[in-house]
């Protein structure tokens, strides 16, 4: 499926709105070069948009540089510009909006003024393409950021069209990026930040301890205080979660015997603490015992940990596969 860019994103030169949608081409470049973000984005440009863009001085591709004096501004316009002029090649599909057998008598439904601007004109005509051609499918969101002109996000129209070969209706809304950008992706981006800013501390030293429960951790019995002093099983994927700023763990009680793989756990909840975030999870113990375990993180990092793995186990893989995209 192909997605299409609100044309007024290709129109911007007021140097506060680049600012505020540096982040939106940033996140779409992202998105079609099928980095962690998803699956992959499918950019389809109608020519006149892709012909107009060209017809610049120096091909900005896709915000015009001209008037912008901020040389800060102007080297990441650049660099924006650049990747996609490169990265984006494949992923930028052209379409010519003139192979139609009808006449393209559509109408607009809208509470916004939409069908009154020219400016959508041509993108209105790629819309209608999907009705004689096909193969060719097109999202119902149409991709925009934070500006003055057109539509915002949010804004939704209907396009509706009709011949006497076929009848063709559309409903539309204009999107944030956002929204096609994965829960686990935004994650992962979240977590890049924290790291970055230096919110997530790798503590050397990790305490254990047993709460005021029985050891049914140790196949050995033997007493611990400290995530090292655990046996190599039911360490291996709570060391991963060190990298994570991990820095206390409870045992507490046991709930069940016949556990699924040692050392794995599933998490139950999280408590979002002033300063630090405390989930707790179903602890598979090499005991064949499943404990309520609290493991302490910083603040925000349980939150996010939580909205990744939701039901679904955690394993050395898994684990081990967040680690390295961060």
């Amino acid at each position: 499926m192909s997605v299409l860019i609100d044309p007024y994103m290709f129109e911007l030169s007021d140097a506060q709105e680049i600012k505020n949608n540096i982040s939106f081409f940033l996140k779409m470049i992202k998105l079609c070069t099928k980095s962690d973000y998803g699956q992959g984005l499918r950019i389809l440009l109608y020519k006149g948009i892709i012909e107009k863009i060209y017809q610049r001085a120096i091909q900005p591709f896709p915000i015009n540089i001209h008037t912008i004096v901020d040389p800060d501004l102007r080297k990441t316009i650049l660099q924006i510009n650049k990747s996609f002029n490169y990265a984006l090649l494949e992923s930028i599909e052209s379409i010519d909006i003139d192979e139609c057998s009808g006449r393209q008598e559509f109408e607009i439904i809208d509470e916004y003024g939409l069908k009154e601007d020219d400016n959508y004109y041509e993108m209105f005509c790629t819309l209608l393409i999907p009705c004689y051609l096909k193969y060719i499918d097109i999202d119902d969101k149409i991709l925009t950021g934070i500006k003055k002109d057109g539509g915002h996000i949010g804004d939704d129209f209907h396009i509706l069209c009709s011949c006497s070969r076929y009848e063709y209706k559309k409903h539309c809304v204009f999107s944030e990026i956002d929204e096609f950008i994965s829960e686990d992706a935004k994650v992962i981006e979240e977590l890049k930040e924290k790291k970055k800013k230096g919110e997530i501390f790798v503590t050397n030293r990790v305490s254990a301890e047993m709460g005021e429960h029985h050891n049914h951790v140790q196949a050995d019995g033997k007493r611990f205080c400290t995530l090292n002093e655990l046996s190599f099983k039911n360490k291996k994927v709570l060391k991963l979660l060190q990298e994570l700023g991990l820095s206390k763990i409870v045992f507490g009680r046991f709930t069940s015997k016949g556990v699924k793989a040692i050392g794995t756990m599933n998490i139950y909840c999280v408590d979002e603490k002033d300063t630090q975030d405390i989930v707790t999870v179903k602890f598979n113990a090499e005991t064949e015992f499943q404990l309520l375990t609290d493991l302490y993180f910083p603040k925000g990092v349980g939150k996010l940990l939580y909205n990744y793995f939701k039901t679904n186990q955690m394993t050395y893989h898994n684990v081990n596969e967040l680690i390295d995209k961060i």
